[in-house]
């Protein structure tokens, strides 16, 4: 846990309902979420550290110097590693096992890198590696949930709970898009708006909107 998320724990485990793989953020789920044995919520530093190897392998590997760091820059927290590990969800009437975020996300980023509708090199390399954290709030809450024991539903509303994934996104990125508009400012300033997170910067609008076509053909393919 870093900086940025240290006060967003109770945030998103106080009155929050159960979420499940494959939902949209904004669900509220009807049944109980996974189970977790305390081994699979608290990592030792070793394994965490193995986890984040893990992501950095099946992260967009990119041309582009600057994402590539703004990347590892995010994943620098551990919190976020552990999150995109911890199976969310419930097994489902077929007898699927829970999916794992960063199975999610990989394909995520996979689509949208593919996607038809990008003209260049640089907005695919920009919507793979929007597709892969896009969902990085979602799956952060998701993890304080398990670590708060919600098994059951609890009263809250989708607007609350988009709310309180929004904040927790908006802290995750806040410090490594900064880092990103330091290094590249175009850049930076293009995949915050494509995330949602401002409408700073001098940008192409047209671009953006053709990332983010791509990040919602992707989302569609993988849920």
């Amino acid at each position: 846990m870093n900086a940025n998320t240290s006060s967003l724990s109770s945030l998103c485990t106080a009155s929050q309902p159960a979420v499940r793989a494959g939902s949209a953020p904004s669900a509220v789920a009807t049944r109980p979420s996974v189970r977790y044995t305390l081994s699979q919520l608290h990592l030792s530093a070793t394994e965490i550290d193995r986890r984040r190897l893990d992501i950095q392998m099946r992260m967009p590997q990119v041309a582009i110097g600057a994402l590539h760091q703004f990347l590892h820059d995010l994943f620098a927290d551990d919190d976020l590693v552990k999150a995109y590990f911890l199976h969310v969800g419930a097994t489902s009437a077929a007898g699927h096992a829970p999916t794992m975020p960063l199975d999610l996300s990989e394909r995520a980023a996979e689509s949208a890198g593919t996607y038809w509708g990008l003209l260049h090199r640089h907005e695919r390399e920009v919507a793979a590696v929007a597709a892969f954290v896009q969902s990085c709030g979602y799956y952060w809450c998701a993890r304080q949930q398990a670590l708060g024991g919600h098994l059951v539903p609890v009263a809250v509303s989708p607007r609350t709970y988009r709310s309180r994934i929004a904040v927790a996104q908006r802290e995750l990125l806040q410090e490594p898009l900064r880092q990103l508009r330091r290094s590249h400012p175009e850049l930076g300033s293009t995949l915050a708006q494509v995330l949602g997170m401002d409408c700073d910067g001098d940008v192409d609008p047209q671009q953006v909107a053709r990332i983010q076509a791509a990040l919602g053909t992707a989302q569609m393919q993988v849920h």
